[in-house]
């Protein structure tokens, strides 16, 4: 947190204890909405409440353009405090895309359908309202600027200085025929160089970058990053223009995904945020996860069991196995963290799957081999030469070792691509899953390259 964003907290702290209204008026007027939002992040809940009730007694556009700004929790903690009255008119300053956004947040349906009926353009909202999560058309604004491809340059011209100020920005100039059809785009730069009589349809760029209403939200994302875009078009199945996402979507688009990755890596989810002070809430949010990997352990535990009534030389390889298991489970963590972050990134054809997959099968080799001359020295140094040759041990021991590492690479890359082919998000491989299944999959390998070359020479 930086010193300008703890100076602002601190000055509405101030303002609030002190009721100093002139001075908190005039500091919530300058500020930025980001940094006023950044600040209500380290408020306390009762100083968050006040500054929001003071924002809506004084400058309530203000208090719609922080509220956007707001972390998800945050804007749940908000909506909670206020009727629907309140938050419609809150609401009537943003844009459809913000305002379904914000009424997203809202879990209670009847209080949801008592805040469209008193909001403006409801009509609007609700049918963005339509559109499925994290796709294209839920996170479109379709307050936005268009023409007909019929007109002349002047005239779009005319057109742009008309232009209401409620219109997205305009980055591109997108172009339509009779119905509505997206057929070309322009900048800015373009329609003032073109001669006053031409028509745009003969001067505007035809190659179109589009994304349809049902297009992933993900895949929105790595089209305007593959491509440069400032904003790129919505169209429906029709290919009629709807809307447009702008690049300060896109961003937060990115930093949603990226923490909902982070969240699954770490085995939770960002709901946990909101339950501080609800232990058993939070456990219910975790235990789906670590369910799995706590019984994992139960399968290790079985496996040992029976490899002991199975492997009389037991009892001198087990000391070896956590070094095994640890070694194994981090290369494979590894490796589904850099191939489901490819697939993040992009849909991968055959030949860049194929490019990832060796570099991972040759990186897991590599440090195979330097982790089993590593593990060779190791038990050598540790073992008794009194049930069997040291050599032998450190042998299986390091040909333990660079096996699991090598086949854990492999596994480790290939688990996202489960994931991901069965409709899950890939991010969920890297998490408490690949772990327990590593421990599983360690254990066997280690025992049974042990148990052969033990066979092998006694």
């Amino acid at each position: 947190m930086n010193s300008k964003i703890l100076l602002l907290a601190e000055s509405i702290r101030k303002f609030l204890r002190r009721n100093m209204v002139a001075n908190l008026k005039n500091l919530i007027n300058r500020a930025h909405p980001s940094d006023i939002a950044a600040a209500i992040e380290i408020l306390k809940p009762i100083n968050r409440e006040n500054l929001f009730k003071f924002m809506i007694d004084n400058n309530i556009e203000k208090a719609s353009e922080v509220l956007i700004e707001l972390e998800e929790h945050l804007i749940k903690n908000v909506l909670e405090l206020f009727n629907e009255e309140t938050i419609a008119s809150i609401l009537k300053f943003l844009s459809t895309d913000d305002a379904v956004a914000i009424l997203d947040n809202i879990e209670d349906e009847e209080k949801k359908e008592k805040i469209l009926q008193l909001i403006q353009d409801n009509e609007k909202v609700e049918e963005q309202l339509l559109y499925q999560d994290e796709t294209a058309g839920r996170i479109m604004t379709t307050d936005f600027f268009y023409l007909n491809h019929n007109l002349t340059v002047k005239e779009a011209i005319d057109q742009l200085h008309k232009l209401e100020d409620k219109a997205e920005m305009v980055f591109y100039l997108y172009l339509v025929d009779d119905d509505n059809r997206l057929t070309g785009v322009m900048s800015l730069r373009q329609l003032l160089l073109s001669p006053p009589d031409a028509k745009l349809k003969d001067v505007m760029e035809r190659e179109i970058i589009s994304v349809r209403v049902d297009t992933d939200q993900e895949e929105v994302a790595r089209v305007v990053s593959q491509y440069d875009l400032l904003a790129v078009p919505v169209v429906d199945h029709d290919g009629k223009l709807v809307g447009i996402i702008t690049v300060d979507d896109v961003i937060d688009i990115i930093r949603e995904e990226a923490a909902e990755d982070i969240y699954r890596l770490a085995g939770t989810s960002e709901e946990e945020i909101l339950y501080k002070g609800h232990p058993l809430k939070i456990v219910k949010i975790r235990l789906p996860w670590l369910l799995p990997a706590f019984m994992g352990t139960f399968v290790v535990a079985s496996l040992l069991d029976f490899i002991k009534g199975h492997f009389s030389y037991f009892a001198i390889f087990v000391v070896f196995m956590p070094m095994i298991n640890a070694a194994a489970g981090n290369i494979g963590i590894q490796s589904a963290t850099i191939m489901a972050r490819e697939l993040a990134i992009n849909e991968m054809d055959g030949n860049i799957f194929k490019d990832v997959f060796k570099t991972q099968i040759r990186v897991g080799m590599i440090i195979g081999v330097l982790y089993a001359v590593i593990a060779f020295a190791f038990s050598f140094l540790l073992a008794s030469a009194t049930e069997m040759p040291k050599l032998l041990v450190s042998v299986s021991v390091g040909t333990a070792m660079f096996v699991a590492i090598t086949i854990s690479a492999v596994y480790g890359s290939f688990l996202p691509l489960i994931f991901k082919k069965f409709g899950a998000d890939p991010a969920v491989a890297t998490g408490p899953l690949v772990a327990a299944s590593n421990d599983i999959l360690g254990t066997v390998i280690y025992f049974t390259v042990a148990y052969n070359i033990v066979r092998l020479f006694i």
